[in-house]
This record gives C-alpha cells, structure tokens and sequence, in this order.
C-alpha cells in the first residue's frame, strides 16, 4: 500500500486524494476549490487540464459547476447543506460575539462543517478560541458558564445537539503550535478551515505563522489564507519564558482537570497549556477511511 505522503505525490494521485478527502463529507468541489485544497503545488491551469482528461478517463465525475468521484447526489447534498448552515451562522456569529466580550479571549473562530457551510440540520456549532497568555482554563470555564446561562451548551453525553455550542479546542496565545502527533491531513483541514468570527483576527495569523507545518499538506490553502489575515507585528514570547499564572487562573485549572477525570471527559491536554475536548472524536476514523478510499481510487 501507498503511503500517503503530500511531497512525493503526483498532481494526478494529488487531485484524486483532494475529491477523497471531500467525498468523505458528501462535498462536491469545483476546479477553484480542488485547486485550494489541493495537497500538492500546482497552478490552476494545471489543475483544470487535467481535470478534464480525468473525466474523459472516467477516473472521476463532473456536472457543472462540479468534479466529484461517483454519486451525482453529492450536489444535492452540499446545496441542502448549506441552506443548513446559513440559517445557523447568524446564531454562531452571536454567540461568537458574546464570547469575545470576555476579558480573557483573543480570537473566537468558528471550526467543523459550519466553517466551510457544510452543516447538516442536526449538527451542533463547534467553537475554537485562542486565549489569552495566562488565562486558558479561566477563559474555557468561562466561555462555557455563558453557554449554560444561555442555554445553549452541548453537554458531553449528548449524541445529537443541533444548534447547541461545543467547546472543543483551546488554545493560548504563547502555544499556539499544535501537538506534533496531530500534524497530519485531518487536522490540516480542520486548521485551514476556520472560519474568525470574533475577537482579534490577527490571533488567526498568528496561528497560522506558528503552524507553518500547514504548508507541507496543503500548499495552496494555507499561503492563501496566509495572504487574506491582518498584516500585523508579531510578538516573540522568549525562549522558556512561561506566563504568569495567577491564584484563579490556578483554581480554575484545578476544577476543569478534577472535572475531566472524574467524568472520563475526552481531554487531550498537552504539555503546553492546549486542551482538545471532543465529543466524538472523528480524526483517526476519518484518516483511516480516506487512506482506504484513496489508495483504491488511485490504483484501479
């Protein structure tokens, strides 16, 4: 079996596992979007062309303005989708803008299918928020307190939530490189796909210039996002200089971390002050069936 590895790839092994990966989400995409998505460097011209001679090949499937692997369907199903999601974006950005109004958050973005307008009726409405330095686990008991008074709080028994609010990723400001073991495909997508919302946009830059491992997966999307954040000076914390952590901050810390164990939350906490609370947790599933489904594709 082919590894599946962006560098070694070629441009036609690397369309095939872009409209993989986006078939795995029943999500047709144009020539532009392939182009964006595309984990190889490529020019749009290039794309296009071959594009069209894998269609006359019938390695893959288009109806304008679409390229997708098999099931026409597809198209009906991202058109519902995102009806779905622009009647859920108004709430998102609401409750977005409520969040930021906490003093201890600097950018709230949304993540998931919502991000790219891919949201089915009963999805609920992921959050990724990066903190302030010193103030993660305040700004996440926070963040989620506003959520209970609001009555919008996805709890973490729940398998269906639509509309509710998850909570599942912070960050904070001086760690904002994610975990080494979770650099790959899935998390390259999800990481290009956020969608800022409220807050400080250039937070979103700074994240991104701090995961410059992005651009080894996905090329395009990530100088292309790269280019549309702010433009702003970037503050260097020093080399193994920690941010003060101060009495509250500490208890806060104290009862989450106590929470999550008594309840046997699904927390992934780093080393650096990161804390990733999933639900259901997709990411090696979705990997395992795009690795399948993409190494079929590209040796039949």
């Amino acid at each position: 079996m082919k590894p599946f590895c962006p560098t070694a790839l070629s441009l036609e092994e690397a369309i095939l596992a872009a409209l993989t990966y986006s078939d795995l989400f029943s999500y047709p995409l144009t020539a532009e979007e392939i182009w964006f998505w595309l984990p190889k460097k490529a020019t749009l011209e290039e794309v296009t062309q071959l594009l069209e001679q894998l269609v006359k090949r019938k390695k893959i499937s288009y109806q304008f303005p679409f390229y997708f692997l098999n099931d026409s369907a597809v198209i009906s199903l991202r058109q519902e989708k995102e009806k779905f999601s622009q009647k859920k974006l108004p709430q998102a950005e609401s409750f977005g803008r409520k969040l930021a109004r906490l003093p201890w958050l600097g950018l709230v973005a949304l993540s998931g299918n919502l991000a790219i307008g891919s949201a089915r009726e009963n999805d609920d409405i992921d959050f990724f928020i990066i903190a302030l330095s010193g103030c993660l686990y305040r700004a996440r008991l926070a963040s989620v307190l506003l959520a209970e008074v609001l009555g919008q709080r996805r709890r973490p028994e729940e398998k269906e939530a639509a509309d509710k609010v998850c909570l599942n990723l912070f960050l904070e400001e001086d760690n904002l490189i994610l975990p080494r073991s979770r650099q790959d495909f899935y998390t390259a997508h999800e990481a290009l796909q956020l969608l800022p919302i409220a807050g400080d946009n250039s937070f979103y830059q700074r994240f991104l210039l701090a995961n410059n491992w992005l651009v080894d997966f996905l090329p395009q999307a990530y100088q292309e996002r790269l280019k549309k954040t702010p433009l702003t000076k970037i503050s260097v914390t020093k080399k193994g200089k920690k941010p003060k952590i101060n009495f509250l901050e500490k208890m806060a810390m104290f009862g989450q971390l106590a929470y999550a164990r008594c309840h046997r939350r699904q927390l992934v906490k780093g080393d650096t002050r990161q804390l990733f609370f999933h639900p259901q947790d997709q990411r090696q599933l979705i990997l395992t069936h795009f690795q399948k489904n993409w190494q079929k594709l590209i040796t039949s």
